[in-house]
């Protein structure tokens, strides 16, 4: 395989980050292959790949793993204009079996394989569900398995997964060793790019490439479908659109720049089927996904005191709020899951008189708060149930449930959330409740207050598994942490009729 001039530079200058590999082996592991399928449904499925030479994106499917009889769709170039990936959305309709595809960039390479099992009436519906990888400087240390939950998701065997945002932490450079309290080093597998901030958009390509060097985090993405959307360290963290931030690490200070090349490095590493990162996933009579985006209209963080809704009350936007409304109220699904990368009740600070998410401190529905409210009695009028919200972002895991006898707004009917992760990053103490929309915490994976930011290899990593009984309807949730072990399981039952 011939590398372009781009690669065997890139190779170069790593060598001094990977010195254990020999500088051809370094220039191909920093440029790794990878493949992944995303956004499947009944309907269809966007395949993803890349490959390391330019080339025509070629796909193959088949219900057999010998390819037998197979369909062959041809995508777009992958190029250096595209870091070498693409991806191509397909219109089918799926049979029970599982699907076998393969992909390459170009004739020249050898094929990729993945497989998935597509959504199939009368069988239940099982995906997992976390966000944030490699943050606070816990990259990749392979003395100790690398991003290891991620094989943990792939043998739990789920339909997909959702990873909830935090996909990189473009703001959190990497050392090359941390010592930690036990008296072990951490040891980072570095790249230039993970070695300081990101700004330009190859060093914010380079985020996201080396989620891909790791073994587990690639064979995850060939065997498990993948639902992405971002939230903020994908660009900086707590960005909004409009800011203009006082950082001494960055030469670039505005937001909507960095963001603008963040989406595109984002948009290129994830097989997303929209043009939009808000979208809805249609998997069959049991489940219709709805996928959130707060980070692209929100207005600017403050102490959130609106009494009126207008631009500085934005979190999702109007627009985007809208269609949540109409497509909740239109969705015939037993479960309508609302994926946010932020929780709705669970307090996000911004510095000492701001705030991230939704929430701004205990009383009446103000700020953001009023689109929250303003979905959720939409739900109650149209007579919506069964809606859970599954999220990510605070690094621990819990399950709240939110009841308008205890809340301050009243009019909406009561609902589970369910918080998970870091699956790779530092673990974070618990968040104070916010009482406007009455939540109450039923479980949370940590009962001791620890130092924050702990590494990885202490376990505190949880991911969760959604699982929709195809006879009964009833939804259950277990929660895992990063050794494995089932930590918390619930079941919530359908509403009656």
């Amino acid at each position: 395989m011939r590398l372009s001039r781009r690669q065997l530079l890139a190779g170069a200058s790593a060598s001094m980050f990977l010195p254990r590999l020999g500088w051809a082996d370094t220039a191909e592991r920093l440029s790794p292959r990878a493949l992944a399928v995303g956004d499947v449904h009944g309907k269809g499925a966007t395949f993803w790949a890349r490959g390391r030479a330019e080339g025509t994106l070629e796909v193959e499917y088949a219900n057999n793993p010998e390819f037998r009889h197979a369909k062959r769709i041809h995508g777009p170039l992958a190029s250096a204009d595209t870091d070498f990936t693409a991806r191509v959305s397909v219109k089918q309709r799926w049979h029970r079996d599982r699907v076998y595809w393969r992909a390459r960039t170009g004739p020249m390479e050898e094929w990729m394989l993945g497989s998935f099992l597509p959504p199939s009436r009368g069988r239940n519906v099982r995906f997992a569900w976390g966000g944030d990888t490699c943050g606070q400087g816990w990259g990749i240390d392979e003395a100790r398995g690398g991003l290891r939950i991620y094989d943990d998701i792939r043998q739990q065997k789920p339909d997909f997964l959702v990873h909830l945002g935090d996909l990189v932490y473009a703001d959190n450079p990497m050392k090359s060793e941390v010592s930690l309290a036990d008296g072990t080093t951490w040891r980072n597998l570095l790249t230039p790019e993970v070695s300081k901030v990101s700004e330009t958009l190859d060093e914010l390509r380079g985020r996201f490439r080396y989620n891909f060097i790791d073994d587990n985090f690639r064979a995850c993405h060939a065997e498990v479908p993948i639902v992405n959307l971002w939230d903020d360290h994908e660009t900086r963290n707590n960005w909004w659109p409009g800011q203009v931030f006082d950082d001494p690490r960055y030469t670039l200070r505005e937001a909507d720049t960095l963001s603008g090349r963040a989406r595109q490095a984002f948009r290129e590493y994830t097989p997303i089927g929209a043009d939009t990162i808000y979208r809805k996933i249609a998997y069959g009579p049991l489940l219709d996904l709805f996928v959130l985006d707060t980070r692209s209209y929100r207005g600017a963080n403050s102490a959130g005191r609106d009494k009126e809704y207008g631009p500085g009350a934005y979190w999702l936007g109007p627009v985007q709020r809208d269609w949540v409304k109409k497509e909740l109220a239109r969705s015939r699904a037993a479960w309508k899951i609302v994926a946010c990368d932020m929780p709705l009740g669970i307090a996000s600070p911004d510095g000492k008189a701001a705030w991230d998410n939704a929430c701004n401190g205990p009383g009446e529905a103000m700020g953001r708060e009023l689109e929250i409210a303003d979905i959720l009695s939409h739900l109650r009028r149209e007579g919506v149930r069964d809606v859970a919200w599954i999220t990510a972002d605070l690094h621990y895991a819990a399950a709240t449930r939110y009841e308008p006898s205890r809340a301050v707004f009243k009019d909406f009917d009561p609902f589970w959330e369910f918080l998970a992760g870091p699956l790779h990053a530092g673990t974070f103490n618990p968040h104070a409740l916010d009482d406007t929309f009455g939540p109450r915490c039923e479980w949370v994976s940590l009962t001791e207050r620890i130092a924050g930011a702990n590494p990885p290899s202490e376990g505190m990593q949880w991911y969760g598994i959604v699982e929709i009984d195809a006879a009964s309807r009833a939804l259950t949730v277990r929660f895992h942490d990063g050794r494995g072990r089932q930590v918390h399981q619930m079941t919530v039952l359908p509403s009656p009729g």
